[in-house]
């Protein structure tokens, strides 16, 4: 009966150590330079997401990055595939001409 018991805590144990583990790997982070412009592609994409992503990269970085968080799973959308720099930004729109890119507005 106590082997049952020491099972039962060292998996709760293995388990509260694989959460720790995934809380503090949070994936990929975004560093910016506070002078660098950041811009969002958003040709490819439905009308109204599309505009909404516009909207929300207008109000700065935090509300879009918290908009495509709060919609990951109903648009799958990824904010470092939507993010460009201003060189690969001009690169998109002399290869393609339909590309439509936003600037991040700084705040």
């Amino acid at each position: 009966m106590k082997s049952i018991y020491a099972k039962c805590a060292l998996a709760a144990a293995a388990a509260a150590i694989a959460g720790a583990a995934e809380a503090g790997s949070s994936g990929a982070t975004i560093s910016l330079d506070p002078y660098q412009a950041i811009y969002v592609r958003t040709d490819g994409l439905p009308q109204a997401v599309a505009k909404r992503l516009e909207e929300e990269a207008q109000k700065g970085l935090q509300p879009l990055r918290q908009y495509v968080q709060r919609t990951r799973f109903i648009h799958q959308l990824d904010l470092i595939s939507l993010l460009m720099t201003r060189e690969q930004a001009q690169l998109a729109l002399v290869q393609d001409e339909k590309a439509r890119v936003v600037l991040v507005a700084q705040k």
